[in-house]
Parts: C-alpha cells; structure tokens; sequence
C-alpha cells in the first residue's frame, strides 16, 4: 500500500541530487577555465601522498595556478582513491581544476581500460570540473593507429559510466594533435594534450635549448602554437598543452635566459588563449615546508604573470 509513496520518495530524491550536481562544462569552456597549471606528484610518489596538505591547494590557488595534472601510476586500489578523493575535494574547495593523468608502465590496453573503468566507478558523476587524462606519456613502441585504437575503449569505458567526464588524449611523443582520431561519441566532452618544446626549439650541439631567443627559436614556437590553432579552427576541438618546462634549473635558480624563455613561451600561449602546465610541483614548491622556493619566484612570475610586449 505505501510502496507507491516510497518509489515517489526515492525518485524525488534522486531527482534532487542530479539537481545539486552542475553538468560538466564543455570543451570550449573547460579549456578557459583551466588558465595556468602545474604538475603534481601528490598522488604518485610516497613523499608526496605523505606530504600532500589540502592548504597547498590554497597555495597554488593564490599563487595564480587554475589547474594541477595529478599524476598517478600502479593499482587503483581502494586507498589509493580514497587519498586521490582528498585532493579532488581540495580542489574543488579553493576552485582549482584536478586533472587524473594516470602513468602507465608496461600495462597492456584491458589493463589501462581496467584502471579507468575502476577509477571512472569511484568518481562516477561527482566532480564535474575533474578530468581525466588517459595517458601521462604515451608510450612510443604503440602506433598511431594501436594509440587512437586505446583512447577509443578507454574513452567508452569512461563514458559509459560518467557520460560528462572531460577525457584528454594525446598523440605519440605529444607532437601535433593531427594524427589523433578523435572518439566516436559525438557528444562525450574530450581534448587534446600536446607538449611544447620543453628545453627550447632549436638544437644546439645535438640538444634542443634557447639560446638567446633569436629570431628562428621565437619563430619555431609561434608556427607550433598556430599549427594548433589552427587544427582547432579546422576541427572544433580545443586542446591543452599539459606539460611545459623550462629544463633543468640549478639550485641557485633559474638563468636569465630560462626566464626569457619562460616569458615568451608563457606571452605566445596566453595571446593564443591555450591553457597550459608547468612540470612539475617539487621545483617550485617545498611540500615538507608548505612554502614556495624564493629562488624560483622570478621564474614563477615569469610564467604565471609574465611582461609581455607586443
């Protein structure tokens, strides 16, 4: 007799709870509210899950980060997304976008779709702004075709259970994003992830640097940057450069011409309106100490707040 009553009930509820739960912006969108990010090995190495301090989102957050690639590698294990949830929960306090980019080893496909289906499951449809990065570094022994032939069941598997969930693939070794085939569902939110010329565009003495930001190393970067856009023009899709560095930085800081280096690159993407991260947390920001490094500050406002000229 009251069984009519409690499904209406049920039903009422979870219609309330859909209701308090916003959609998954789209691409266009998400893309413009990522801004600047940075790496973060919170959730990957044993320093930093023992290190890992909500307040450092707030950090981040203030320092003028929209975003962090959570790195993660091994088991989806119970533990290690209930920790992965403390981050995410972080995130979404001090409104800072988390992206999962999850690193695999020698797994194969039904391993990596296993990973994400698991971790797809846990999240299900909370967190809206999360997204998932299929692949840290996809590996360079697959193919073009054995590549796009994984983001598709692994993007179906995600899909399937969080229809919203914003996806991010990448082609191999993060070159231009033409040779990726993009999912099949129409509808399901995903991007593209391509790298930037971490040490510089030009190779001097068999290594690939900046020199003194000549006329060719400005151009090399400006033609990458507008091959990109204009893959997006032609495609409707947006895209994410989701690692940038600017090479290895000595203990007394970083040089003159990385901060050049910094300062153009950061400009050229930011006129371009091309969101971007930064590689990677341990650089910048001591995790034991919960402050920021003083020697990097001048490279820090180099990427985050750099002086552009026209």
């Amino acid at each position: 007799m009251h069984k009519p009553i409690l499904i209406a009930a049920l039903l009422s509820l979870s219609a309330s709870a859909m209701a308090t739960t916003p959609p998954a912006p789209a691409p266009q969108t998400y893309a413009s509210q990522l801004g600047t990010g940075i790496i973060v090995d919170w959730a990957r190495t044993e320093r930093g899950i023992r290190e890992f301090d909500p307040l450092a989102v707030r950090d981040y957050q203030q320092r003028g980060f929209g975003h962090v690639r959570i790195r993660v590698t091994g088991e989806a294990m119970h533990q290690r997304l209930v920790h992965l949830q403390k981050i995410v929960e972080a995130c979404q306090k001090y409104n800072v976008v988390p992206i999962v980019s999850y690193q695999a080893g020698s797994e194969s496909d039904a391993q990596v779709v296993a990973w994400w289906t698991t971790t797809a499951r846990y999240f299900a449809q909370r967190f809206p702004q999360l997204g998932f990065d299929i692949l840290y570094e996809p590996s360079d022994k697959l193919s073009h075709a054995q590549l796009n032939a994984l983001y598709e069941k692994a993007g179906k598997a995600i899909h399937k259970i969080s229809p919203q969930r914003m996806v991010l693939i990448s082609p191999q070794a993060y070159t231009q994003p033409d040779s990726l085939k993009w999912p099949d569902s129409a509808t399901a939110p995903v991007m593209a992830n391509w790298h930037l010329f971490p040490y510089g565009p030009v190779a001097v003495k068999g290594k690939r640097g900046w020199t003194t930001g000549t006329p060719a190393e400005k151009a090399a970067i400006r033609t990458r940057i507008n091959n990109v856009l204009h893959w997006q023009q032609k495609t409707g899709h947006s895209s994410w450069v989701g690692a940038w560095s600017v090479g290895e930085v000595v203990k007394s800081g970083p040089t003159k011409q990385q901060i050049a280096f910094a300062t153009f690159t950061a400009c050229e993407l930011q006129k371009a309106h091309l969101p971007f991260a930064v590689n990677g947390d341990g650089k910048f920001y001591d995790g034991e100490e919960g402050a920021w490094r003083p020697e990097m500050q001048p490279l820090l406002d180099a990427i985050l707040r750099p002086q552009c000229t026209n």
